[in-house]
């Protein structure tokens, strides 16, 4: 589990991407772990997509959120189908699940 400070970092390079209000990200529901509520998309400045666990963002903030506030919704699949190229260059394995992979890189790359 990474430590408090990178989801801190994390945090802060969401709410950048997505103007400081979670309703402006894209809900993205999970479609096989029954334990992981979903994650948040964002784009950054250069159109990168930004990815918070809907667990972590709870856990740091204390907020739950409603998916149906968000700007709109994706199916894993839908995302996975958007930004298939991008998942090439950034998730070259296919092993494991590719936002939890993401999330996880971009809190080790955060400045």
């Amino acid at each position: 589990m990474q430590n408090i400070s990178s989801f801190t970092k994390q945090l802060y390079l969401f709410l950048t991407a997505c103007s400081g209000n979670w309703r402006n990200s894209i809900y993205i529901k999970c479609q096989n772990e029954k334990d992981a509520p979903g994650y948040l998309l964002a784009a950054d400045r250069d159109g990168q997509p930004v990815i918070l666990g809907v667990q972590q963002f709870y856990q740091l903030t204390g907020v739950w959120i409603d998916p149906a506030e968000c700007y709109g919704q994706l199916t894993e699949a839908g995302f996975e189908s958007l930004y298939a190229q991008y998942l090439l260059w950034r998730c070259p394995t296919l092993e494991g699940h590719p936002l939890r992979q993401l999330c996880e890189a971009d809190m080790d790359t955060a400045p």
